[in-house]
């Protein structure tokens, strides 16, 4: 039987009622008498004692443990926190003349974010590429392609404006929360390293920065190969840049352990049949007939139905109509629906990140 915590009143009462009945002649405490006062401050003492107690016991398992503690155990499997990252970018920018711009000048986007040149650049006489870097860690700074910067001091013979690229700026990631930490050190706890098994894929592909979820396809092109595919859920657009693949590449085939300081990563046998698969955006169109058909209740079908994405839809994992029903049932305020498209299972392969598209209709 499960040990129930009294409460301050219980014990104040069980105190009260071991006092009156232990000593002769009391009767009932009176309000203000010395041996109720006392019963008060015992009792909170020790439900404070209770309290303490209930707090270390939480700290006993990694699924209930607080910050400090979920960070100790962490330690001791040799896991660590994602610190924050950078965001970076690349930039063109018009030139009139042979000039510098100087490395650690700063440029600023339209809601704020401040970032800084890489390497001094000698210009060329028309369009030129800046690479830069935000002067903040964290997702914040990422931005969308094709957005229009501006140097906080003007370089003379260089333009005011930046244009960024098509790949936008990424790479920013927020430090790693308490339940994504929590959730990678429970996934070691139940799956121990086995010197190259799928969750050890996993494992490698989430310790890096911003990466938030993996998928591995063992043997994609016969025996020997290993295939992997991962996102990053703080960016703007989820799937991995060409460079953001290659840094992931490089950490999963050889990195530092920083709890532990030892060298990790695939067999030195397996990184050659070893590949990380480029991502394409599969977008699934929704068409939902709905009741009541308003802002708020359209807001929360596509919140469930996004949760249900971060569940369930990965490269080669099929979504199930059922599902998508059953999600789109479980929104708030929802009171019937009926979904008019699509008709059957979708079934994305293993290069394809389903998202959707929604379009919402009334009930008829």
């Amino acid at each position: 039987m499960p040990f129930t915590r009294p409460t301050l009143t219980e014990l104040v009462v069980r105190m009260q009622t071991d006092v009156e009945t232990r000593l002769v002649n009391t009767g009932t405490l009176l309000r203000r008498s010395v041996l109720k006062a006392l019963v008060r401050v015992l009792a909170a003492a020790i439900h404070l004692t209770y309290g303490f107690l209930n707090y270390i016991a939480d700290q006993l398992f990694i699924s209930t443990a607080d910050e400090a503690f979920l960070e100790k155990e962490a330690s001791e499997y040799g896991i660590t926190r994602k610190d924050a990252s950078y965001a970076t970018g690349i930039a063109s920018v018009t030139a009139t003349i042979v000039t510098t711009i100087p490395e650690g000048a700063r440029i600023q986007s339209g809601s704020g974010q401040v970032y800084i040149v890489d390497n001094d650049i000698i210009t060329e006489i028309g369009s030129n590429n800046v690479a830069f870097t935000a002067v903040e860690a964290g997702a914040d700074a990422n931005d969308d392609a094709a957005i229009i910067l501006s140097f906080v001091s003007s370089i003379v013979g260089v333009g005011s404006t930046l244009t960024v690229d098509s790949n936008g700026i990424s790479g920013g990631a927020d430090k790693e929360t308490d339940d994504s930490l929590r959730e990678r050190v429970l996934f070691r706890k139940k799956r121990s390293p086995h010197g190259g098994a799928e969750h050890d894929y996993i494992n490698w592909a989430k310790e890096y920065a911003g990466v938030t979820r993996a998928w591995v396809y063992p043997e994609y092109a016969g025996i020997g190969t290993v295939a992997l595919a991962f996102v990053r859920d703080g960016n703007t657009i989820i799937l991995p840049t060409t460079t953001q693949i290659d840094a992931v590449t490089n950490y999963i085939t050889k990195h530092i352990n920083p709890a532990t300081g030892e060298t990790e990563g695939i067999p030195v046998t397996a990184s050659s049949g070893f590949e990380i698969v480029t991502l394409t955006d599969y977008v699934i169109k929704l068409v939902i007939q709905l009741y009541p058909n308003t802002i708020t209740v359209q807001t929360s079908v596509t919140t469930e139905l996004d949760s249900y994405l971060l569940r369930s839809g990965g490269p080669a994992q099929t979504l199930y109509l059922s599902e998508i029903n059953e999600t789109i049932s479980g929104a708030a305020g929802e009171q019937r629906h009926r979904l008019i498209s699509p008709i059957s299972d979708i079934s994305p392969t293993f290069t394809q990140m389903p998202s959707f598209s929604i379009t919402f209709e009334d009930y008829a």
